[in-house]
């Protein structure tokens, strides 16, 4: 028997939802849901139950049921990135793969998405202060050029500001822009997010223009996005410096490249202070 939508927040369903919620909620528990979550094996049995809730009330378009769900789980857990890491990031791959199976159509994954990424910017700053500051540390995070995605940056994005870095970002650039942003503007980190493999062919060439047009020459360049995690091997072959799986990994990578940047600095400079005693 399929769990109850209820459970997660003990209330009842409003009186209004019609059939083809109750459908769908079948559909995401039987269909969807066992491929999404087989990719995260380890996650608790209830798990399944709450994204059901969740993905239900968000293609309802019920944003009391989203803030309520969103507010108890930053309560239960005193963290905000629960929220994000088990129930907003896997909402979004679950948009993305009833899309694929014609469950729903472009508008409501639209839709969908403009509520996630509501419901992060509402949550921002919730269940914690930033571990350090780092407002030096400075990143660029974009989709490749061509691409229109960005509720995956958007996290990422907001990952790397409450850790204290200074983070520019555009749901979509053209590679002319991207250029002369780079050229114009310092960055310890470049972030690039490729979903579709049909922009892959020319992708290292975009990263060899970036690398020649920063002004940063040692530019960390850090690639993600469902094209890449589908393929880890490509990495090697794009000329990017490493790839990351989520914002947790892509803040983490970051960090300990300006940690080890750090340290590479203070001995060249030590170095130098030995020589010309």
């Amino acid at each position: 028997m399929a769990p109850s939508l209820t459970s997660f927040t003990d209330a009842p369903r409003p009186a209004a939802t019609a059939p083809w919620m109750v459908l769908l909620a079948q559909a995401l528990e039987s269909e969807i849901l066992p491929r999404l979550l087989e990719s995260h094996r380890g996650t608790a049995p209830t798990q399944n139950q709450h994204i059901t809730a969740f993905a239900t009330a968000l293609l309802a378009d019920d944003m009391e049921q989203l803030r309520a769900i969103a507010d108890r789980t930053i309560i239960q857990t005193g963290t905000r990135d629960t929220l994000l890491k088990d129930l907003l990031a896997p909402a979004a791959r679950l948009l993305g793969d009833m899309w694929a199976h014609d469950l729903c159509d472009f508008t409501t994954v639209t839709l969908g998405v403009f509520r996630l990424d509501q419901l992060m910017k509402e949550t921002a700053g919730a269940g914690g202060i930033p571990r350090h500051v780092a407002y030096e540390h400075r990143i660029l995070l974009v989709p490749a050029p061509g691409e229109q995605h960005n509720f995956g940056l958007s996290m990422v994005a907001d990952a790397f500001r409450e850790d204290g870095w200074c983070v520019r970002s555009s749901p979509c650039i053209t590679r002319p822009q991207l250029l002369r942003l780079v050229k114009h503007e310092w960055f310890d980190v470049i972030g690039l997010s490729i979903s579709a493999d049909r922009w892959l062919k020319h992708f290292p060439a975009c990263i060899r223009a970036i690398r020649a047009a920063s002004c940063n020459p040692n530019a960390y360049i850090m690639v993600g996005g469902g094209a890449i995690l589908a393929h880890p091997d490509r990495t090697r072959f794009l000329g990017a410096d490493t790839a990351a799986r989520d914002a947790p990994e892509a803040l983490h990578l970051a960090n300990i490249f300006m940690e080890t940047s750090v340290t590479a600095g203070l001995h060249t400079s030590k170095t130098q202070l030995v020589d010309a005693g």
